[in-house]
């Protein structure tokens, strides 16, 4: 009888170690999870060749930050980071989160820690705690043409307020890997890139009426982008030393660049660059 009882216990402590692998694997620790709203084959694929599973770790007395992933792409300059922040000694780390959009203001004690952004454009931060370790998910744009100015991989900066030089708070970065994964396409009045994380369409003049549409080899709409509907940003910017104007987009589903096969803007098409 005590055999009959062993073999299914075991089955059940094996199941049990299963579901728990499974919900830490896909729980909001993962990026890919966290920041797009479908999850099917075919979006994993795509995340999947893009994402960066990064070891980067900063080691600042009692904490380790942590780099875990990376997405980002250089052309359309967009970006979506997972960071964790543990203590050595296993203790909880102190946060500023907002209770209301879970954003974060600072972490450590004394709210030690906080972000810098060496660029223009949208920069968000959000938190949760997984036990006793922190979890901040980053998203951010860079709207002005960076990498004349600053090093891209290095525009995110991590400031402790605890520690000076030269009377200036000590600051420390991860090395970000963008990766090239972009269309370009031309028409007249500007250049526009297009990735599977969002489109930056640069060009001389603002417009009042913008509207850039995806389409596939069967000419059917994948996407379209409306600068009435506030879909698309609009910034100022310096490009080759000349002023000119962005419009940007992030995509809340990952887009097959296989699929693209026509750019519209205002029903005008686009000539792709190969």
């Amino acid at each position: 009888m005590k055999k009959k009882i062993i073999i299914p216990l075991s089955i059940i402590v094996l199941v049990f170690l299963v579901a728990n692998i499974v919900t830490y694997a896909y729980s909001n620790e993962n990026l890919f999870e966290f920041f797009f709203a479908d999850n099917n084959a075919v979006q994993k694929k795509i995340a999947n060749n893009l994402l960066t599973r990064e070891n980067q770790k900063i080691e600042i007395d009692n904490y380790i930050i942590n780099l875990e992933e990376s997405l980002c792409e250089k052309k359309t300059q967009l970006g979506y980071l997972v960071i964790s922040v543990s203590d050595k000694n296993g203790n909880k780390v102190d946060a500023d989160i907002d209770k209301k959009n879970n954003t974060i203001k600072s972490f450590g004690k004394d709210n030690r820690f906080t972000f810098e952004y060496e660029a223009t454009g949208t920069f968000t931060k959000y938190a949760e705690y997984k036990g006793n370790k922190l979890y901040i998910y980053v998203s951010f744009e860079i709207n002005n043409e960076i990498w004349q100015d600053t090093d891209l991989n290095k525009c995110i900066k991590i400031t402790d307020t605890a520690k000076r030089i030269n009377k200036k708070y000590k600051q420390y970065n991860f090395n970000l890997k963008f990766v090239d994964d972009c269309k370009e396409f031309k028409s007249k009045a500007g250049v526009l890139y297009l990735s599977p994380l969002g489109l930056r369409y640069v060009t001389n003049n603002t417009m009042d009426e913008l509207v850039i549409t995806i389409k596939d080899e069967n000419d059917k709409t994948v996407n379209s982008l409306s600068n009435s509907d506030n879909i698309l940003s609009e910034s100022g910017q310096k490009y080759n030393g000349k002023a000119k104007v962005q419009y940007a987009a992030e995509f809340d589903e990952l887009l097959d660049l296989k699929k693209v096969y026509n750019i519209y803007i205002n029903e005008n098409k686009l000539e792709e660059v190969k």
